[in-house]
């Protein structure tokens, strides 16, 4: 992304190959120079003023001042980044997400159909009724995920949230631009507006940054971790059942 009008790359590459995967990257910032091409190889369903290119680098020297952080310590930079990078993914399906709802609405109430605005048909309102369920519900997580992270929670925690946050925005995004274009019908599916573009460039949102199959990985392992640490310390609610102490019923195996 944004690779057709860049200056400067950062790059990851291996510079320990004995070194387990994630410990033998390191961080470069390379600047575009003659060594570097930038080929435009394919259209992209949506996203299309993105910029996306393939970078080819043919013999680029790359001067040690411009390695960032430590050698083979780009992992640690990768994981950082992905924080801000991911949050701000789902805070954009915010705005997104309400301007979907708001032509929908405004074009609901306008259209008629049988002598009356179809905003009055349930079939069509509780389209709008459910987004907007789904919009006040990913504005709140986003919100509670920005404080939490501004508020310096530890770093698993916060993995979980802002990859919670990131998977449920980007989905919610394309129920929402979806249900929008069902509620407006054919009109929609044209460039006479811009839900069709909307829908497109939503598409996306649920596969870059990590897809969310990847943001589920994070979740439930950094949930289990967490798990694990809080029963130490933590009251054993399963002790309130009336018959919490028949052990010959727990099996396990």
């Amino acid at each position: 992304m944004g690779a057709e009008g860049a200056d400067y790359f950062m790059v990851y590459a291996r510079t320990d190959p004995d070194a387990p995967p994630r410990d033998g990257l390191s961080c470069f910032l390379v600047e575009r120079d003659e060594s570097v091409e930038v080929k435009t190889v394919y259209g992209l369903m949506g996203a299309r003023g993105s910029g996306t290119g393939r970078v080819l680098f043919r013999d680029t020297r790359v001067p040690a001042e411009n390695l960032v952080g430590k050698e083979n310590g780009a992992s640690h930079i990768f994981y950082r980044m992905m924080i801000p990078e991911r949050l701000t993914s789902a805070a954009g399906c915010i705005g997104a997400a309400r301007e979907a709802i708001e032509i929908a609405a405004r074009y609901t109430t306008r259209r008629k159909a049988f002598g009356m605005p179809i905003k009055s048909f349930q079939a069509v309102n509780f389209m709008i009724a459910e987004s907007l369920i789904k919009l006040d519900a990913m504005a709140s997580l986003v919100w509670m995920t920005a404080k939490a992270v501004d508020a310096g929670i530890p770093h698993g925690r916060m993995r979980r949230m802002v990859s919670e946050s990131k998977k449920f925005a980007t989905e919610a995004v394309w129920d929402i631009c979806y249900n929008a274009m069902q509620a407006m019908g054919g009109i929609a599916y044209t460039n006479v507006y811009p839900i069709e573009r909307m829908l497109r460039d939503a598409r996306l949102l649920s596969i870059w940054t990590g897809t969310n199959q990847i943001m589920n990985l994070i979740i439930q392992h950094e949930f289990y971790k967490e798990l694990e640490q809080e029963v130490r310390g933590k009251r054993n609610v399963e002790l309130d059942a009336p018959e919490a102490f028949n052990e010959e019923e727990k099996i396990y195996e």
